[in-house]
């Protein structure tokens, strides 16, 4: 039987920011509402569709209604949760229409409301697009993982916390304004989630196929010296070339993919094996003490010694 959790009421709207902090793991549970969730600082292991993954800030996934889900906590971790009932926003502008028209026949713009959100729902469910190949998959693209960039993270950010306003405040209006930002977000998504789906369609089958050998061998030998420009070489692409495939299958270049999944690692070194921060570090190929706590904190939102102190 699967578990539902209830909507989370803030303000008696169809829409529900809430911003967790924490440690505990989420049960496995679904919801009659959908929901997504942004990463924004530390890290945790998601499972949806049968898969589990590493998120860290800058993710963002979506889960439509009825789709079970949960989390596994690695660290403290910082994530905005935004539940909404799309069908329940069409009725709310159904009636601040009819507060500002004497038209009665308001029915058609209630549908034209519905269709407006059903139409960008069915384009930002964040699940990559189907293709006719045979190509191998991410787990993260499994999930329907988006990788924001830094600018696209704080936009988004901003916008979820003007909501988290709106529902504090309970001011006139605020199951529109709330509605408005959430339309802004959700094209945001759905901008990146073209933009990527644009350039994978860019690259053959084999191409982005070489893509996910060089992810599984990056995987395989986080504590070496890896080059990419060798990498490249071994597959007839030039360095320049490769990157660019690189960044356009995984939304990110080869450095910063190698950067997040050495920190993502370091993490089991320090809290399961209780290692110290250097030999942390030195465990995923990283030698230089300071250049890992930049790096740590830039990936995962703190330092690695806070990291250490609240485990």
């Amino acid at each position: 039987m699967k578990t539902y959790f209830d909507f989370p009421t803030t303000d008696g709207t169809a829409i529900s920011v809430i911003s967790f902090t924490g440690k505990d793991s989420v049960i496995p549970h679904c919801h009659s509402y959908y929901e997504f969730a942004l990463i924004t600082r530390g890290s945790c292991k998601h499972t949806f569709k049968g898969v589990t993954t590493l998120l860290v800030p800058g993710d963002v996934f979506l889960i439509p209604p009825h789709q079970v889900h949960s989390y596994e906590l690695q660290s403290e971790v910082t994530i905005i949760n935004c539940h909404f009932y799309p069908e329940k926003m069409g009725a709310d502008w159904n009636k601040m229409l009819e507060t500002v028209t004497s038209d009665a026949n308001i029915s058609s713009g209630s549908e034209n409301i519905k269709y407006q959100w059903d139409s960008l729902l069915q384009y930002v469910t964040l699940i990559e697009s189907p293709t006719d190949s045979s190509a191998s998959i991410t787990d993260q693209e499994i999930q329907g993982i988006l990788h924001l960039n830094s600018l696209e993270a704080s936009h988004v950010e901003s916008l979820l916390n003007s909501m988290v306003d709106e529902q504090t405040k309970k001011d006139m209006g605020v199951e529109y304004v709330k509605a408005a930002y959430l339309q802004v977000i959700l094209v945001i998504f759905n901008r990146v989630q073209i933009k990527k789906y644009t350039q994978l369609c860019n690259y053959s089958d084999r191409k982005r196929e070489l893509i996910y050998d060089a992810i599984s061998y990056i995987e395989a030998h986080l504590d070496e010296d890896i080059s990419f420009s060798q990498i490249a070489q071994n597959v007839n692409l030039s360095p320049s070339y490769f990157r660019a495939i690189f960044k356009d299958v995984t939304g990110l270049t080869p450095i910063a993919y190698l950067n997040r999944m050495r920190i993502v690692k370091s993490l089991e070194y320090l809290e399961y094996e209780g290692l110290s921060i250097a030999d942390a570090a030195g465990k995923v190929g990283i030698y230089d003490a300071n250049y890992y706590s930049r790096l740590f904190k830039k990936v995962m939102g703190y330092s690695p010694r806070y990291f250490k102190k609240i485990n």
